[in-house]
């Protein structure tokens, strides 16, 4: 059963897509479909086995780190933490 579902795609995929589908003789859609399927195949494969990796304690430690959030953006730091 097909679903109908709306996405945006750049302009780069879509001149890609069409010419995929004009050499091949199949339709914009059909064409979408067979790549979506391909990709899902090979990266679902590696998203999941990201997904099942458990990170140590320092590893997530560190991927922490990495990305840090901003605070408040002045030095009054214990006036926002401590609502002083």
């Amino acid at each position: 059963m097909l679903i109908r579902k709306q996405i945006l795609l750049q302009d780069s995929h879509e001149y890609a897509i069409e010419e995929l589908a004009a050499l091949t003789g199949k339709s914009f859609s059909q064409m979408t479909r067979i790549l979506l399927d391909r990709a899902i195949k090979t990266e679902g494969k590696v998203i999941k086995k990201k997904a099942k990796k458990k990170l140590s304690q320092f590893e997530a430690l560190e991927q922490w780190a990495a990305n840090p959030v901003s605070g408040p953006g002045d030095s009054e730091y214990d006036k926002y933490a401590y609502d002083l």
